[in-house]
């Protein structure tokens, strides 16, 4: 049975606490520090702080581990990886969350993160999976659709079959992958099965085709960096969609660190390893690995799908999906306080109302673009540029479009990525149509999804009036 938190406090004669500049031990009204990540390498720092604070050398580790094992947030975590990935707040937790999920028997998730080119994709991936053990991670620059399943097998003489461990891996593909790849890895993301058989063609040494058989065992959690917005809608269901945000605050950050980390890449890295709180979070995350918890329990299961349903009241199919991604949320902050938290058997925990309530916090940061299938970034642009126009005209092209992006932003938008990319995917998600230009048929402009046909309104009044009034969440008649 655990201690009430002031008899707690009342056991402890040695507090510490960690910041950015370094490591203090307090006992009673004295507080020593702070001791750089360097000083705590010297085995005669524990002897010499317990001298001082007037311990046993014994308390001093005692606090060190109090502190390693104490509860934390969503926002704490935010705040240590905002070190190297500044702003992105949901796009880094949900990250961190993908990454720790790894560890479980079966909760694995997966994440694309789609935005424009030098946004931040792959950094932010990175950047997170730098606090995972390196043994676990994967980095790939591209694989074609056979590659990927020959690699890092090991044949199986009696089934004659080749065997691909992925259980309990962090897969980071740097950039998208071949299209037949991932139609080949949808069964995989979707946890169909804990061993899925793949048929593949390869060539032999006299240059005909064979098939050969490949197993692939457990679930990774896999992330996808991609520049292009627009997916097939089995992948956008299979996902969680993140976008590195792209606002002049965000940028001028990430270039002032980018500076340092340019300028003197020895020192930016020397910073980078002594770093007090980043080294406490990897201590965090090597203590989750070695707790070998396989399931996190939900029982306020009723609750949870009620909480749910309260903003879904139609649902769709893709709900299916939905849900278990609040569900992951939720785990993933159980992990993070598995200490803390109720285990009825080996290698379980169970969530409370503070998981839950930290889960559906998070998801609701990301919670519109991705039930429509889209990327943050894409239906910020929606926000922010289209959704004005459409409720000041009846139609819009897409020149004024690009020329109110390039208002707003102070940038250009490539007019390919947008008739290729963003109204491709904002029109399979409902948010607008697009119809033949009444005064000149050869273009195409972007209209309201509730306004109808051009030839059956009366006149623009009553146009405008239907775009503002689906705009407002009302119904065209």
């Amino acid at each position: 049975m655990k201690e009430s938190p002031e008899s707690e406090e009342t056991a402890q004669k040695v507090t510490q606490r960690i910041t950015d500049v370094g490591y203090y031990y307090r006992a009673g009204d004295l507080e020593l520090g702070p001791y750089t990540a360097q000083d705590k390498e010297d085995p005669k720092l524990i002897v010499k702080v317990a001298t001082e604070l007037g311990v046993e050398p014994k308390e001093i580790l005692a606090a060190h581990l109090r502190e390693l094992t104490r509860p934390t947030t969503f926002n704490e975590v935010a705040d240590v990886l905002g070190s190297t990935i500044r702003h992105d707040q949901p796009t880094k937790l949900i990250l961190f969350c993908a990454m720790l999920l790894t560890f479980t028997d079966e909760d694995q998730v997966n994440v694309l993160m789609s935005g424009e080119s030098a946004g931040g994709k792959s950094y932010n991936a990175l950047e997170v999976a730098s606090f995972f053990p390196p043994e676990i991670v994967r980095i790939i620059a591209t694989a074609s659709p056979t590659a990927f399943f020959h690699d890092a097998g090991n044949w199986d003489e009696n089934r004659k079959v080749l065997r691909v461990d992925l259980r309990q891996k962090l897969l980071i593909f740097l950039d998208q992958p071949h299209y037949m790849l991932m139609e080949r890895l949808r069964p995989l993301l979707s946890h169909d099965k804990k061993e899925l058989l793949y048929k593949i063609t390869d060539k032999s040494r006299g240059g005909s085709l064979r098939t050969k058989n490949v197993i692939i065992e457990g679930y990774p959690t896999v992330v996808f960096c991609a520049a292009n917005f627009s997916l097939d809608e089995q992948e956008r269901t299979r996902v969680f969609i993140l976008s590195p945000e792209t606002n002049p605050e965000k940028l001028e950050e990430s270039l002032r660190l980018s500076i340092v980390r340019v300028g003197d890449r020895e020192a930016y890295k020397n910073w980078i390893d002594s770093h007090p709180r980043r080294r406490w979070l990897k201590a965090i995350v090597v203590a989750i690995r070695a707790a070998n918890i396989e399931q996190v329990i939900i029982e306020g299961q009723e609750d949870v799908y009620k909480r749910f349903l309260a903003t879904h009241p139609r649902l769709a199919p893709r709900h299916q999906r939905d849900l278990p991604r609040i569900v992951a949320l939720i785990k993933a902050h159980t992990l993070l306080n598995f200490s803390h938290r109720e285990s009825r058997h080996q290698g379980t925990i169970v969530a409370d109302e503070e998981d839950v309530e930290a889960g559906f916090w998070l998801y609701s940061l990301i919670a519109k673009p991705n039930e429509l299938g889209l990327s943050p970034q894409v239906y910020e642009i929606y926000e922010s540029i289209i959704k004005p126009l459409l409720m000041e005209n009846e139609g819009i092209d897409r020149k004024t479009i690009l020329s109110r992006y390039h208002e707003f932003y102070g940038r250009a938008l490539p007019e390919d990525k947008l008739r290729r990319d963003i109204l491709p995917a904002l029109e399979a998600s409902g948010l607008i149509a697009q119809e033949p230009d009444p005064a000149d048929k050869r273009r195409m402009r972007v209209v309201s999804p509730d306004v109808p046909p051009i030839s059956k309104l009366i006149g623009p009044e009553q146009n405008r009036g239907l775009i503002w009034g689906y705009a407002q969440g009302e119904k065209g008649t």
